[in-house]
């Protein structure tokens, strides 16, 4: 197995951010259900979008996906020209064209390029109601949406259910959306490629992520999206920079209930200290059904124990009336929480979770979530664990535990980011667990983690800190021993995940020796 990649944010070539990309996980494809393939007309498209073509041509042949970064457009794309932060999507309508885009949506057709234009008024505008009406047809073939959010655990949900839709008996394998395409722009874009018409074995589910910065963002993707199903994993402080309280954060996610209609389903976790109001709330958006996950003894679909093998977690659950065991390819007990969540969604659907979990042992590796890897850097034959996709104080907390049965000898850990007033205390917190795992070499990236280290005398032999993250490639090489395990891990700004990025570019430079087992947590 080659080494994953480690991820970057997901942006356009315009600058608009849409997510954070996994590197190259995959686990419903990337147009369409997995099995089919994706085709929009021209004559839809301009139906959806209320647009018109320029010179009124369409394109010839049907589009089969769609882009915003014309860099990833290929033959049967549809490039959409959104205006962005620091460019115009529409000065990249000539580089779509050239890397086989069929057809482009914009608001200023360029005659001087060969190549079908929809001429909207706003792009941004025309990509909601593609996507809207989308998921509108998608509905109405009899197509159930997914909705998952929460403080922590949503991406690494939206894999782990997508990963069992598209390996459960009965399913029709599902959409997902890719990457962390969860804000204004990654949702329209994912509904925009739902099926809208039945196949043999029925209308594919969608997968929806749903992420936010303020109240009010969750309401809107939801009315857009309209959940038949709606998770939310948990309530955390990793938005604290953004809200006063962990209430605040609660009522945030609880707007995912706002698209819902009355027969709709919601998924709670029972042990959340914000189970009670979460409910409350989704039984005042008229929401009755509502299951629950967790270790709580009332909870429906209850992880009742979990034991470290060699090849994940051993877990025994109660799923609603049934004990049930099965392997997690997962060893953190947090993935193991995630599965409850995700079985009860895999239950909502009308599928068998007992039978579906059976389907979990091969659920591993995920790019940038502890994703065990093992070659050559600087010349030495090292184990990475890279856990850099982002960290919270909840996942950070669960992902320096969950290393005690291997301790690394580095650390290479970044600021968590968004913490706001609070966030000095959660870098604080992180002493006793370093601590615990003594590692040979703690590198920094970040004031606030410096800040940490600093403050404990017993690192200070240790404790090496960087400026930026190629500062700390280069004390790594210096420090780095043959045989060696790096763990490596911090929020997406703050850069950890270039670190790991250079180690996993050399492991390919040199050839990968081993690539394994997930030891980490969401």
């Amino acid at each position: 197995m080659t080494p994953k990649q480690a991820h970057d944010i997901t942006r356009d070539n315009a600058g608009n951010a849409i997510g954070q990309a996994t590197g190259n996980v995959k686990t419903a494809t990337d147009a369409g259900p997995a099995g089919t393939s994706y085709q929009l007309s021209a004559d839809l498209l301009a139906t959806r979008t209320t647009g018109q073509w320029h010179d009124g041509t369409g394109p010839a042949t049907g589009i089969t996906s769609i882009e915003i970064d014309s860099r990833k457009c290929c033959a049967g794309s549809l490039f959409i020209a959104l205006p962005g932060a620091t460019a115009d999507g529409h000065e990249f309508i000539g580089a779509a064209a050239r890397n086989g885009a069929v057809a482009a949506l914009v608001a200023k057709p360029d005659a001087n390029i060969a190549l079908p234009q929809l001429v909207v008024t706003d792009v941004a505008v025309a990509l909601d109601a593609l996507g809207t009406e989308t998921r509108t047809a998608h509905a109405a073939a009899g197509g159930q949406l997914v909705g998952i959010t929460g403080s922590v655990g949503k991406t690494g949900s939206k894999e782990m259910l997508a990963h069992l839709l598209c390996r459960t008996p009965g399913s029709t394998g599902c959409v997902a959306s890719r990457a962390s395409f969860n804000n204004h722009l990654g949702v329209p874009l994912t509904l925009s490629l739902l099926p809208d018409a039945r196949s043999d074995t029925g209308v594919a589910p969608a997968v929806q992520e749903m992420g936010m910065n303020a109240a009010g963002e969750i309401s809107q993707l939801s009315r857009m999206a309209r959940p038949d199903v709606a998770v939310i994993t948990c309530i955390a402080d990793s938005h604290a920079g953004f809200f006063s309280s962990l209430a605040d954060i609660a009522a945030a996610k609880a707007e995912i209930f706002d698209g819902m209609s009355p027969d709709g389903i919601a998924i709670l976790n029972r042990d959340d200290e914000f189970f009670d109001d979460l409910a409350a709330r989704a039984r005042a958006a008229g929401i009755t059904r509502i299951k629950t996950f967790g270790t709580h003894e009332q909870a429906d679909y209850r992880l009742v124990s979990t034991t470290a093998v060699a090849a994940g977690q051993q877990i025994t659950a109660r799923l609603g009336d049934r004990d049930v065991e099965f392997i997690l390819g997962m060893r953190s007990a947090h993935w193991a929480q995630n599965a409850m969540a995700v079985l009860a969604t895999i239950d909502a659907l009308g599928l068998d979770a007992a039978e579906s979990a059976q389907n979990l042992h091969d659920f591993n590796d995920l790019p940038g979530r502890g994703a065990m890897s093992t070659g050559r850097f600087a010349k030495l034959g090292i184990t990475l664990i890279d856990d850099s996709y982002n960290a919270g104080p909840r996942s950070m907390q669960a992902a320096l535990a969950s290393l005690h049965s291997a301790a690394p000898q580095i650390l290479v850990l970044s600021d968590m980011l968004e913490l706001g007033d609070a966030s000095a205390a959660a870098h604080t917190a992180l002493a006793p667990p370093i601590l615990a795992l003594r590692p040979r070499v703690v590198i920094t990236i970040g004031d606030e983690m410096a800040r940490m280290a600093s403050n404990l005398p017993c690192l200070a032999a240790s404790h090496h800190h960087a400026d930026t993250p190629a500062a700390a490639i280069s004390i790594l090489h210096k420090l780095v021993c043959d045989g060696d395990t790096i763990f490596i891990k911090g929020s997406l700004g703050s850069g950890a995940w270039r670190v790991a990025r250079a180690v996993l570019d050399a492991f390919s430079e040199a050839g990968p020796e081993t690539a394994g087992d997930t030891i980490s947590a969401t």
